[in-house]
């Protein structure tokens, strides 16, 4: 199995008529044609590469000597270099066809020609057979381990932290469970396994950050709660991505990962009582201290999409996890409805909602003073006084349910909500059914958080 390596100038190169890329062609014109339609743009990238960082030195070109020409090489691993190569020295190999692939081999001409490769580093094989091993090595795959054994993308973000000094998202919350004391040690040794790209794609949306009490602040997973509370929607979150039933098919739009979102319990939320007095990041080993409660300020109002923009009852955003069947469907409904289209059954959808979760908090926590003959208003009045005697609630929070329930006149009232079902004169408003639900958000989530 001999070889040898040696500097070969590039015009010495031919390409591999018989390049197992594609059918056996008749010429070095015809194979870099069909290079050409082969790869198209992605030899633009590979010449763009070569432009800004030359040749890979760890990876010669393999070549045995032409048949009939002493003075020239065949190619046998590498044509996809030298083809971009001879393009960048002579753009004009590319066909007047491929207008864009052209202009675009011309302007990296002008840059490479600034310093151009002269010498190619190849390794000559004294045959095609002596080469063919490792040829074969290179593209089929890992081969039980004798072959090249990719990187995973959590094996790759190492890669980019060490070297680049960055880490990713994904990187930083597996570091963070694997430190954490409070971490299952199931969860744990398997945490090499959690396709961290998956995880990526969560800790990037805004509202998974929002759920589990972390953000992000230049390139730094960060939170302002114990170590212990932020564990319990990240263990979560990787112990459903190690599941086999489990795929990026759950998360990978925007309204999957809301729906995701829903199937995080009160016991994987973090106790948000539980804030520090400033923020830390999770590949940091230190904490701030826990507030003082004396001198704790308020805590900020929680921002809300805007009414104007939002075309549905209830926000995307919004994550209620309903433990009944039926009004969880109902709840997914009020966020999917089009209220320029479906105002009304929008409206009526909103009454049954605000009734089917009275009456399952009632089965729950019955009142003495609510029978089955109870107007859906006094219902309302009677679960919030119930919620507000058990300090669940303050007053002023309960305020959108206690106008809904006293003020028959109010656009806000539940008689409103009853003229919806049967006047037929009387038309829904949707931003007042959106401002309604804001008014009551938190109201419900508290019941079914309770339910």
């Amino acid at each position: 199995m001999g070889y040898t390596r040696k500097l070969i100038d590039l015009s010495l190169l031919n390409i591999n008529i018989e390049n197992p890329r594609f059918e056996m062609v008749g010429n070095q014109r015809e194979a870099i044609k069909t290079m050409i339609d082969d790869q198209g743009d992605k030899l633009t990238k590979l010449a763009t590469d070569i432009v800004e960082e030359g040749l890979n030195p760890g990876d010669p070109i393999f070549v045995v000597q032409h048949e009939k020409k002493e003075d020239q090489f065949n190619i046998l691993e590498g044509n996809r270099r030298a083809t971009a190569l001879k393009l960048l020295e002579n753009p004009d190999l590319i066909p007047e066809t491929k207008k864009a692939l052209l202009n675009k081999f011309r302007k990296l001409s002008e840059e490479y020609n600034k310093s151009p490769i002269d010498k190619i580093n190849c390794v000559l094989f004294e045959s095609e057979d002596d080469a063919e091993h490792w040829i074969e090595l290179k593209h089929t795959g890992q081969n039980d381990g004798i072959g090249t054994v990719s990187w995973d993308a959590q094996q790759k973000a190492r890669f980019d932290e060490r070297v680049k000094g960055t880490s990713s998202y994904a990187l930083q919350v597996i570091d963070f469970l694997h430190k954490e004391s409070t971490v299952e040690k199931d969860i744990k040794s398997k945490l090499k396994d959690v396709k961290s790209s998956s995880l990526q794609r969560l800790v990037t949306d805004p509202d998974f950050r929002r759920v589990a009490g972390i953000e992000i602040k230049d390139g730094k997973v960060r939170t302002k709660f114990e170590p212990s509370e932020i564990a319990k929607p990240l263990s979560k979150a990787v112990r459903d991505l190690l599941r086999k039933d489990f795929t990026v098919k759950d998360i990978y739009y925007k309204d999957d990962r809301l729906n995701y979102l829903e199937t995080f319990k009160k016991t994987d939320l973090p106790d948000k009582t539980q804030e520090l007095a400033g923020n830390w990041e999770l590949i940091s080993t230190t904490r701030p201290k826990k507030i003082d409660p004396k001198k704790a300020k308020k805590a900020k109002k929680k921002s809300t999409t805007l009414i104007s923009k939002r075309k549905t009852i209830i926000p995307k955003s919004t994550i209620i996890p309903i433990s009944q069947p039926r009004v969880n469907k109902i709840y997914h409904e009020l966020k999917d409805l089009d209220l320029t289209d479906f105002e009304n059954s929008g409206a009526i959808t909103f009454r049954v909602f605000i009734e089917l979760t009275l009456d399952t908090y009632l089965e729950t926590f019955p009142l003495a003073s609510v029978n089955d003959s109870s107007k859906l208003s006094h219902k309302l009045k009677s679960v919030a006084k119930d919620l507000e005697t058990k300090k669940i609630l303050p007053k002023d929070k309960l305020k959108g349910a206690y106008t809904a329930s006293t003020m028959k006149d109010s656009i806000f009232s539940i008689n409103t909500y009853n003229a919806y079902v049967h006047n037929k004169d009387f038309h829904p408003d949707p931003e007042s059914l959106k401002k309604n639900w804001d008014n009551l958000e938190i109201f419900f989530v508290k019941i079914w958080e309770l339910i």
